[in-house]
């Protein structure tokens, strides 16, 4: 009788069990390549753990010292005012913000000689 219940329920539900149907899908922020310029070898976007969407890292293979003269070039030819550009307290990431039509980004970049990771916290 009880298992009769709950296939009723069951069939009642549309034939599928709730465990059945998918999550609903979480949003994702648009890549920061879609206002910020990257180099043009810089990997595809992913999201930093826990950053939930709003922080994407980029990996350019690519010495850290010429990617970051890259992007400031890039900056400065694509009107944005880089507003900070400071070390980090470690010396081992350089952090910029720049600014643009009112919205804030903040860029860091570490590496080493051989490849740069871009850390982009999006406004």
């Amino acid at each position: 009788m009880l298992r009769t219940l709950a296939i009723s329920l069951l069939l009642s539900l549309g034939g599928t069990a709730i465990a059945d149907k998918p999550a609903p899908a979480k949003p994702t922020a648009p890549p920061a390549a879609a206002a910020l310029p990257l180099p043009k070898d810089a990997s595809a976007p992913s999201d930093a753990p826990g950053g939930g969407g709003a922080i994407q890292m980029y990996q350019v293979p690519r010495g850290r010292d010429v990617v970051i003269a890259e992007m400031r070039d890039l900056f400065k030819a694509g009107g944005w005012a880089i507003t900070k550009d400071d070390p980090s307290p470690s010396g081992r990431a350089v952090r910029l913000e720049v600014t643009k039509d009112k919205k804030v980004y903040k860029v860091s970049f570490t590496g080493d000689t051989t490849r740069t990771a871009i850390i982009v916290t999006l406004p």
